[in-house]
């Protein structure tokens, strides 16, 4: 009888061993699901923090007028998304027809590297307290209509005639602005 109670000791030791061991794995396993769900909802609320693009979406047909850049006083401009200097960008694509030859520009905010002394520098002009840089596309169809359909990214969008001829266009901009991510 006495080993019989010594198993049963044994036995009921080893039940409540077990009850500990089982309790123990099953609040770490809890406590792992309660930090999972704690750094998740970091994320998602981070992620909503975020700044989402703003829709940008004009139409319109304008007359050109004096370009306003230094150095540009002679040539024609129509400015389809004005020129933006928060560290946002112009992102889409656009459609335009024109009366006249126009090239497309889209304006970069400009900082000069250390090694513009060796290389050279692109198109730019001053612009407010800084400098721009300059794209300027030409013809983007091989047909004799003054019209093109292009997509583009900047800090300006611009129709531009460098041989300064008054000019209508007529253009569509379906495109968003967005923070830069650096």
């Amino acid at each position: 009888m006495n080993c019989y109670c010594e198993c049963l000791n044994i036995n009921t030791n080893i039940n409540n061993l077990m009850n500990k061991i089982v309790l123990a794995l099953t609040s770490i396993a809890l406590l792992s699901v309660i930090a999972m769900i704690t750094q998740m909802s970091g994320q998602v609320a981070l992620a909503q923090q975020q700044e989402q693009p703003t829709p940008f979406i004009v139409q319109n047909t304008t007359k050109s007028m004096q370009d306003p850049l230094p150095g540009h006083e002679t040539h024609q401009i129509v400015i389809a998304a004005p020129p933006r200097d928060d560290g946002k960008i112009y992102s889409g694509i656009a459609t335009y027809t024109a009366s006249q030859p126009v090239e497309v520009v889209v304006l970069q905010s400009y900082k000069a590297g250390a090694n513009s002394t060796e290389t050279g520098e692109p198109l730019n002009a001053p612009f407010g307290d800084g400098k721009v840089a300059i794209s300027l596309m030409k013809q983007f169809n091989d047909s004799p209509v003054n019209a093109g359909s292009f997509v583009f990214a900047g800090n300006a969008l611009a129709f531009h005639n460098i041989e300064g001829k008054p000019f209508v266009v007529t253009y569509t901009v379906d495109g968003d602005i967005s923070s830069l991510t650096q």
